[in-house]
């Protein structure tokens, strides 16, 4: 009886040291990285990434729509510039424009050019010997050409033109428009600074000035 129970200590022990001796096992473990960025953009789907920004409806005027107040015309430019300085006194933006205006139209009666001096000495002496008044253009894009006359009336050269046909001459005419400057204060129109009726006149300084409204960018009136 006391060697069964002494075997039965043995074996226990056995046992015990076996289980021991076994390796522990292993517990797989999947680790997943997150990684945190400061001040990132909010995540968009791709549809919206795609989609094209709504653009907002404008209302700014187009340079060719603006319009200007449009001062004159003054026939002496100090007249303008004095305008242009009271202006520029209160802060309006301005600026003094010139144009250039057919003030009568001349009329040249004359021979075409002649392709050298030398022809054009011969065909004055056969004119003369004709009483016809004539000399040779010297310069110009009528030189070498004999003029024939100078007319500020339609009429006039209606009447030369009829006594050369007479002679057989044959002649041209060349309008000869004859210019002077008048002088335009243009002014854009900004709310910056509302050109009243009121203000207008007094910035006229009690001399006739007539204002209108053009288009910036369009041409000066004629009339």
């Amino acid at each position: 009886m006391r060697w069964i129970l002494i075997s039965l200590v043995i074996i226990n022990l056995a046992y015990l040291g076996f289980q021991f001796m076994q390796p522990e096992p292993i517990k797989h473990r999947q680790e997943v990285e997150v990684f945190s960025v400061k001040d990132a953009k909010p995540i968009r789907l791709l549809s919206e990434v795609n989609a094209k920004p709504k653009q907002r409806p404008t209302t700014a005027r187009k340079p060719s729509d603006q319009l200007c107040w449009l001062a004159g015309p003054y026939k002496v430019e100090l007249d303008a510039k004095h305008l242009y300085a009271r202006m520029i006194a209160l802060d309006v933006k301005a600026q003094v424009v010139p144009q250039a205006v057919v003030s009568k139209l001349e009329y040249w009666v004359h021979i075409e050019p002649l392709p050298n001096k030398k022809q054009a000495l011969r065909r004055l002496k056969e004119l003369q010997k004709r009483n016809v008044d004539s000399f040779i253009i010297t310069e110009g894009e009528l030189e070498n050409g004999i003029s024939l006359g100078l007319f500020s009336q339609q009429s006039s050269v209606d009447r030369i033109l009829a006594q050369l046909k007479k002679k057989n001459i044959d002649a041209q005419v060349k309008e000869l428009p004859r210019t002077r400057d008048r002088y335009w204060v243009k002014s854009p129109i900004t709310e910056a600074v509302e050109l009243t009726d009121e203000l207008r006149e007094r910035l006229a300084d009690d001399v006739e000035t007539e204002w209108t409204q053009i288009l910036c960018n369009s041409a000066l009136p004629q009339s």
